[in-house]
């Protein structure tokens, strides 16, 4: 990883644009940008320290997300002296690949291995923790997975999922559509729909924000046609997961996604909230106050052990 500090000055006006300069907002916060090459890109990554950090929450951004409009997360960890550690995926942000397309959702665990790799050389603080929202909340439910039956621990404590992806909605007839229009059509145009109750963060969305992807690619969504069977063909696991689902959320199948992910991890709670949309951490600051608290408190709860165990 190539440390960028002191910031160029293109970064920091990136930085300052996002609100995601932390260390000019708040005494006592390091930050840090690098970027690593790995599985045939080049992924950025930041990283902010606050004083007498106690734990580390590692941020997993959805699907056309990237680092920057998570400042709101990242700033209410920070405020419970939390690190943060947080990637643009590939294809997304400043990270380099096609805009918000993937050939496998496999491609994805390199990456996410590669940096909990290189902040566990940092020797970042312990217990290290996650918070995902939709798209990331599949790359971490895979990596965890993959732990089924090994004596290998999981590397972190617990996990918050934000509207977790498993199957988007009405997915019988969008997997169909794809079938058909995937052979002469590589993009579609994005449709931009009502995924918070912000309209602030909306209007930033659709017409301000210049990292936001204008296409729905179709290799993605072919992707994950594929790997939605894989995901459900594995074991339970032990592990202290909450998931967060708005029940005004139309993006994802959550009626179907949550109990999914509930037989799947053994010891996961969940919370619904009645009047949250799909964008769980970008929702209107009354709602998102209530998220933050909840994910807060379950994050300074203190664990039972979570030996990895297969039912």
């Amino acid at each position: 990883m190539q440390d960028e500090r002191p910031f160029h000055p293109a970064l920091q006006e990136y930085r300052r644009f996002y609100k995601i300069d932390f260390e000019n907002q708040y005494t006592g916060v390091s930050a840090y940008m690098g970027k690593t090459h790995v599985a045939g890109f080049d992924i950025v990554l930041h990283t902010f320290i606050p004083m007498r950090a106690k734990a580390t929450v590692f941020v997993v951004h959805g699907y056309y997300d990237h680092v920057g409009i998570y400042n709101h997360l990242i700033k209410a960890l920070l405020k419970n002296q939390c690190a943060v550690v947080a990637f643009d995926l590939p294809g997304h942000g400043l990270s380099s690949g096609s805009r918000a397309a993937i050939s496998s959702f496999r491609q994805y665990q390199p990456v996410f291995k590669k940096v909990l790799q290189l902040c566990g050389n940092q020797q970042l603080p312990s217990p290290w923790q996650v918070a995902a929202q939709s798209t990331g909340c599949a790359i971490v439910a895979e990596y965890l997975v993959q732990f089924e039956g090994q004596e290998e621990r999981i590397p972190f404590e617990k996990a918050v999922f934000y509207a977790p992806l498993i199957r988007p909605v009405n997915w019988f007839w969008n997997s169909k559509l794809h079938t058909l229009v995937s052979p002469f059509s590589r993009f579609v145009k994005r449709k931009f729909g009502e995924s918070s109750n912000d309209e602030a963060f909306l209007e930033f969305v659709r017409n301000q924000d210049p990292l936001q992807p204008r296409y729905l690619s179709a290799h993605w969504v072919g992707a994950l046609k594929k790997w939605i069977p894989y995901l459900g063909r594995h074991a339970p696991v032990r592990f202290p997961l909450l998931i967060i689902q708005g029940k005004c959320d139309q993006t994802v199948d959550w009626e179907y996604n949550v109990p999914v992910l509930e037989k799947l991890f053994i010891g996961t709670q969940v919370q619904y909230m009645a009047k949250v949309r799909h964008h769980v951490v970008n929702e209107l600051e009354l709602y998102r106050r209530d998220v933050f608290a909840r994910t807060i408190s379950y994050f300074n709860r203190v664990p039972a052990a979570h030996q990895l165990a297969i039912r």
